[in-house]
């Protein structure tokens, strides 16, 4: 693995994780940059008079490139900032035209959607390009009737004229909670608000035209198609995520059972369906590539087929809604198909490297959701795990072969279960104890059963491959479900202070580092901490009084 490579990208995307971190922007990330510049050529200019060692000649390339992926990310983050609500225009009723932009969520009290805004009719109106906006039903009195009036059917890709009451994005203030803000910035929501009873509310074109507007036009029909395949069927919600990415209709009962059975990164549009999907792809274009002696006059088969199998993954991804996930593993795809044009493939842990930095410079706000560090640390700790092992010879005979599979996926299993344990109490205060068992069936029956009919029931148009595919999606969830029941199914605990996250994580490296490495033996005493260090009690006499933000004006 080349050295130098490895530390410029680990340091870029180390640089952008750190800026998350930051509880104000630089003022002038030009400037700043530009003095990083100058503090990398002054390192150099040291390197050559002192003659440094080959390791350390490297340093200023590395604080060169952490300089780059920190002040890319502050960039990016200023000018999302600045894209704000000002403070006067909040609670003002505002009219302003935009394009329905992602796929409505509607609910029995309405529906909430993102508007891309295109222009705002009211005087002297400054608003974000682009917001998240509810529009619920009127209530005309309540003492008399319970049912709201329904309000009008909005698709994705319409254009709209509203009369709207905003507001900057805010979110409940409490520990342990789900951070709306980070979620709303990261999602380019720079206000939320509603629509307002207006006469001048109405539909101006059924369809904008915009290129992302067939995307979504797209995925919206096909979640219309799959939700009137099923009618009320009960898992209905999870073979629309499995198919376009869409989670909303999954119920928190349903969540309850995939948390604790550990086979939530399954729902999502994950690396694995990616991968099985391209490959499959890629598969079918190999055959038929390597019969055309015309094309294979000019280009190796393998070359075609993965371009074909990159393209199909794209299109896949798109149709999911491009979660962290999924681009992950799309990036991983795009440096592996430049390595076979390019005839040097590289380590996988390049590859890696090359889909982190990919990531983060498409969107430095993914290191705040917790399936960045779970998808990048599932793929990190097998590649771990792998490295530096001799390759086992292939067993003669089929069951031995069937046998050796089996280990080796049991293996697989282990090592996430075990290398993903600090994060996940870290991120979670919790950790599936069953999930080994779980993802032990549930991956191979859903990546082998249920995503394969959902994918051919988008592509045929064969609505009852969707009740296949909820079928089998039934029979196993009945199974999660009982294992969920079971009183020890998932250990819950207190969130682990940062230093014993960190040494659980070396813990782990010498757990899964090869055999005859120093200290191997003894590598769980560093994981003691996550279960042992405790937040500080409080003294005799004292209490502690928590107040929930419920964001209803409690002071």
């Amino acid at each position: 693995m080349p050295v130098p490579l490895v530390g410029v990208l680990t340091s870029f995307a180390a640089g952008a994780v750190l800026l998350q971190t930051c509880a104000t922007l630089p003022a002038w990330p030009g400037t700043s940059l530009a003095v990083a510049l100058l503090v990398a050529a002054g390192f150099a200019r040291a390197r050559k008079a002192t003659a440094l060692s080959q390791t350390w000649r490297w340093l200023p390339v590395c604080l060169l490139a952490m300089s780059v992926g920190y002040f890319h990310a502050a960039w990016r983050a200023n000018l999302r900032m600045a894209d704000a609500l000002p403070t006067a225009w909040e609670g003002v009723d505002i009219q302003l035209t935009g394009v329905i932009d992602d796929l409505p969520a509607a609910s029995a009290y309405g529906v909430r959607f993102a508007l891309a805004v295109e222009s705002a009719a009211t005087p002297g109106a400054v608003v974000p390009r682009r917001l998240s906006l509810a529009w619920n039903g009127s209530w005309p009195g309540r003492a008399v009737s319970d049912m709201p009036i329904p309000v009008p059917v909005v698709h994705a890709g319409e254009r709209w004229q509203f009369t709207v009451r905003l507001k900057r994005p805010h979110g409940n203030v409490n520990p342990g909670g789900f951070d709306l803000e980070a979620w709303l910035l990261q999602q380019n929501l720079r206000a939320t608000g509603a629509v307002r009873e207006a006469p001048s509310n109405g539909r101006i074109d059924a369809f904008a035209g915009r290129w992302r507007d067939h995307l979504q036009r797209t995925r919206e029909r096909l979640r219309t198609r799959i939700l009137d395949a099923l009618h009320d069927a009960p898992y209905a919600g999870i073979v629309v995520a499995l198919a376009i990415g869409d989670q909303r209709a999954i119920s928190e009962s349903q969540w309850t059972v995939l948390n604790r059975t550990g086979i939530g990164h399954l729902v999502s549009i994950s690396g694995l369906h990616v991968t099985v999907f391209a490959s499959f792809v890629g598969a079918m274009v190999f055959m038929l590539a390597r019969r055309c002696v015309w094309l294979t006059s000019r280009w190796p088969a393998r070359r075609p087929a993965a371009v074909v199998g990159l393209i199909a993954a794209s299109g896949y991804v798109a149709l999911a809604g491009a979660e962290v996930p999924a681009l992950r593993t799309l990036a991983m795809l795009a440096v592996a198909a430049g390595g076979i044009f390019s005839g040097r493939m590289g380590s996988a842990a390049i590859v890696w490297l090359w889909a982190l930095v990919a990531v983060l410079l498409w969107d430095p706000w993914a290191s705040l959701t917790p399936g960045f560090w779970l998808s990048f640390g599932a793929v990190g700790m097998l590649l771990y795990a792998a490295d530096g092992r001799l390759a086992r010879a292939v067993p003669p005979s089929r069951a031995a072969r069937w046998w050796a599979t089996l280990r080796e996926g049991a293996h697989a299993q282990w090592v996430v279960t075990l290398g993903l344990t600090p994060l996940t109490l870290m991120l979670f205060a919790q950790m599936s104890l069953i999930a080994p068992v779980a993802n032990a069936v549930a991956i191979p029956v859903v990546t082998i059963g249920v995503v394969p009919l959902a994918l051919l029931g988008i592509f045929l148009p064969i609505d009852l491959l969707f009740v296949g595919a909820h079928s089998v999606l039934a029979l196993l969830m009945q199974w999660l479900e009982m294992l969920a029941r079971l009183p020890d199914a998932a250990w819950q605990q207190h969130a682990p202070p940062l230093w014993s996250v960190l040494a659980g994580l070396v813990g782990i490296a010498l757990l899964l580092a090869p055999r005859g490495v120093p200290g191997r033996a003894w590598g769980w005493v560093w994981l003691l901490p996550l279960f042992l260090a405790r937040p500080p009690s409080l003294p005799e006499g004292a209490f502690r009084l928590t107040a929930l933000d419920v964001g209803q004006g409690l002071a």
